[in-house]
């Protein structure tokens, strides 16, 4: 719903890191939910990784032609950076062969509520500006 009222980069950005964010907290909840469940392997949600590619692949050989120096630049803008879950097999410490320390999930879940704060801080921001923009006042 929000795509078609923030249409710049940076707001369909801030949009998606809201959203990952999100399925970020329920994949830590769910592995705190499942601490003492034999068997179990953590999850984790990969977004940042996918981000860094997409800006690596948009390097500045992708340049287009110009014919005077006052020319815009215009990078295609790649919206299709979706966040990943992946389930981790790395070693187990317990006997009951699962992977998760409710400390580290508990510390996650600190660190990805500050990240939607300033997410949601930004985009708070983002929605000022535009309200200026149409109203024409500070």
């Amino acid at each position: 719903m929000l795509e078609k009222v923030f249409t710049s980069p940076t707001q369909s950005l801030l949009n998606k890191g809201l959203d990952t964010a999100s399925v970020r907290n329920r994949v830590i909840a769910d592995n705190i939910a499942n601490v003492d469940t034999p068997g179990f392997k953590r999850r984790e949600v990969i977004f940042e990784e996918n981000i860094k590619k997409v800006l690596e692949k948009n390097t500045i050989n992708d340049k287009l032609r110009t014919t005077d120096s006052r020319h815009m630049q215009i990078k295609e803008k790649d919206t299709q950076i979706e966040p990943e879950i992946r389930e981790l097999k790395d070693l187990s410490y317990r006997n009951d062969e699962n992977n998760v320390d409710i400390d580290v999930e508990t510390a996650k879940m600190t660190k990805n509520k500050l990240f939607y704060d300033a997410l949601g801080q930004s985009m708070s921001n983002e929605i000022r500006l535009l309200r200026m923009a149409i109203t024409g006042r500070g």
